[in-house]
């Protein structure tokens, strides 16, 4: 499994593309946008924020989306998962479940400036929704990674290569595996 994690508009779909174009062997790719476009879960705004049922499903939600990646991997699909942890029970929740999977970590940083470009270019993203993931979430801050990238100038050919190396030469321990118990 490649997991990736940025703040929204990062760059982790494009990443996620490419590097699945590059890769020698089939790679399903995994995020929780795709449930969410394909029409799982019903519209999440209401043009003045997030529905209240939303705030209440949310973690139920995040939770079947973690325990789902294992499901996936455990029936023999590599995968590159796209997603933002946004807390640190998040993060150590993945770490229990993926324990026994061979986990590659990646950091996506984009300048935060370029963030709200892309939201306000896509249009399909709560302006400052990315930002507020770096700046409120501190989503980078849970703990380390097997690699970190920057893809503020856009995902090349340059960065997916090297992306691609760095994985090829992978050693334990990784960033994701579980502490080891207290003494």
């Amino acid at each position: 499994m490649i997991l990736l994690n940025g703040a929204s508009s990062s760059g982790k779909s494009t990443l996620a593309k490419a590097l699945q174009r590059a890769l020698d062997e089939p790679f399903l790719h995994v995020s929780s946008d795709q449930l969410v476009a394909a029409g799982m879960l019903p519209d999440r705004r209401d043009g003045s924020g997030p529905f209240a049922w939303w705030t209440q499903m949310r973690p139920r939600f995040f939770a079947g989306f973690h325990r789902c990646l294992p499901a996936l991997a455990d029936t023999g699909n590599d995968l590159i998962v796209e997603h933002v942890i946004e807390f640190q029970a998040w993060r150590d929740e993945l770490s229990r479940l993926v324990a026994h999977l061979d986990v590659f970590l990646i950091g996506v940083h984009c300048d935060l400036d370029e963030l709200d470009r892309r939201e306000r270019s896509r249009g399909d993203r709560q302006i400052g929704e990315g930002r507020s993931h770096i700046e409120e979430n501190l989503i980078h801050t849970f703990g380390p990674y097997d690699l970190e990238v920057d893809t503020t100038a856009g995902v090349s050919a340059t960065l997916t290569e090297s992306v691609l190396r760095a994985w090829r030469n992978r050693t334990p321990p990784r960033a994701l595996s579980p502490a080891p118990p207290a003494e």
